[in-house]
């Protein structure tokens, strides 16, 4: 499967990425990078850390440095200030690439020979930004999958609001209405695939740098939560549902967004919602791709 990763990491999407990179089922065509978790420079710097790490070679594309029309408000005190919770990762063996973001999947959108699956690990701003600049390009995508937003689950930047969305609900709504293939992964999926101890013990014994890198960045979510398991692992749940799909439940339901709270509201557009997963299952899938 050949995908396009749009993320902000962010230690959930460090390990989200890793995962992919390393996964032989996967075949990671570019890595793209927008504000969020932490702004652009950091973002776009850790996602060629990452795959330094990993060892891969997978260019990098810096796209959006703020929300299509609003501040950026960043999640230091869950991420740390380097983004990574303070994790050590290797300076970056090469350098983002000077193409933009949205310019780089609009080329390899539209030169693509087979399909092309997005999968959105942050707020949705460069994929509104492609919407607005080339729609018939952004329709190619086979298949777009992007962890965001509640439906039935209270959020987290708010009583009913989820960071990714209410960082850029203009960008959501903007997705939301486009007709794109799409699969969301709200909280009410992410909250049921955590960690613990033992958990990172596997990691940290599996052996392979990207499975030890993991187990740390696991690790300093569990700092952040003083409790006996992580915080969710909200964003391996995108690549996960793309390689082993039946191990989750998905519905169609009808959303739309509150551009003022970044809430999803009831409304017209048809979207396939995971909500619920199988968690050990997919924490097994998840060490054993880490560990490939």
């Amino acid at each position: 499967m050949r995908v396009i990763i749009d993320t902000d990491p962010g230690i959930d999407d460090a390990i989200a990425i890793l995962y992919a990179l390393r996964h032989p089922g996967l075949e990671v065509a570019a890595l793209t990078t927008v504000a969020g978790n932490i702004g652009l420079s950091t973002t776009t710097r850790n996602a060629c850390r990452i795959a330094t790490l990993a060892g891969v070679s997978v260019p990098v594309y810096a796209g959006a440095d703020r929300p299509l029309k609003r501040a950026s408000r960043f999640e230091t005190a869950i991420h740390g200030n380097d983004g990574l919770g303070g994790v050590a990762f290797p300076e970056p063996g090469f350098a983002a690439d000077t193409e933009s973001a949205t310019r780089a999947m609009r080329r390899l959108a539209e030169t693509a020979d087979e399909p092309l699956t997005l999968m959105c690990l942050g707020p949705l701003t460069n994929l509104a930004r492609l919407l607005e600049e080339s729609p018939d390009t952004a329709r190619r995508f086979e298949r777009v999958i992007a962890m965001g937003g509640a439906v039935d689950e209270p959020g987290n930047v708010g009583p009913k609001a989820e960071f990714n969305i209410a960082h850029d609900p203009e960008a959501a709504s903007a997705v939301f209405a486009a007709g794109l293939p799409l699969t969301l992964i709200p909280l009410d999926a992410t909250r049921q695939l955590r960690a613990d101890a033992n958990y990172i013990a596997e990691l940290r014994e599996a052996g392979s740098p990207s499975a030890k890198a993991s187990a740390d960045l696991i690790a300093a979510y569990f700092a952040a939560t003083g409790g006996a398991e992580s915080r969710p692992l909200h964003d391996p749940c995108v690549p996960l549902l793309a390689l082993e799909p039946s191990l989750f439940s998905c519905q169609t339901h009808r959303l739309a967004v509150d551009t003022e709270s970044g809430a999803l509201l009831p409304g017209p557009h048809a979207l396939q919602v995971a909500m619920g997963l199988d968690a050990p299952a997919l924490r097994k899938a998840l060490l054993d791709g880490l560990n490939g």
